[in-house]
């Protein structure tokens, strides 16, 4: 792979700071990589830092980072990308059934402030006895 990764957990999501230039397939070692990262971790939330990384010479379309975590992480996992949207590719974001939900930043505060906030899957966790 031909970025630099570091990732760090705190209290409330796991953050992955990526910079370098991606050539095709990277995408899907990162996705691989946040994987294994979350199931160590044992953690649904993920920030990953992508304003440091651009394409190499010669690489073809966009990242394709979206649709790479919406294959590769489970349905409960939040991810929030800070990118530029010319260097993703967004077609991962609209919200799929039985996916990750990913959402794209411009700003690393407004990624943080949506991950702390529980919406949409799994806002109320189910009771497995009802109360009588």
């Amino acid at each position: 792979m031909n970025l630099v990764v570091a990732s760090r957990h705190n209290d409330r999501h796991v953050r992955f700071d990526v910079e370098g230039r991606w050539a095709n397939g990277d995408a899907l070692k990162l996705a691989y990589m946040v994987k294994a990262a979350v199931a160590r971790m044992r953690n649904d939330q993920v920030l990953i830092d992508l304003r440091r990384v651009d394409a190499a010479p010669g690489a073809d379309g966009k990242f394709l980072i979206c649709d790479r975590l919406r294959r590769a992480l489970a349905p409960t996992i939040r991810v929030g990308l800070v990118a530029p949207a010319e260097l993703v590719d967004e077609a991962g974001l609209n919200g799929l059934p039985q996916c990750a939900d990913i959402a794209l930043f411009e700003a690393e505060p407004e990624a943080v402030r949506w991950l702390g906030r529980r919406q949409g899957r799994g806002a109320t966790p189910k009771e497995k006895v009802p109360r009588l």
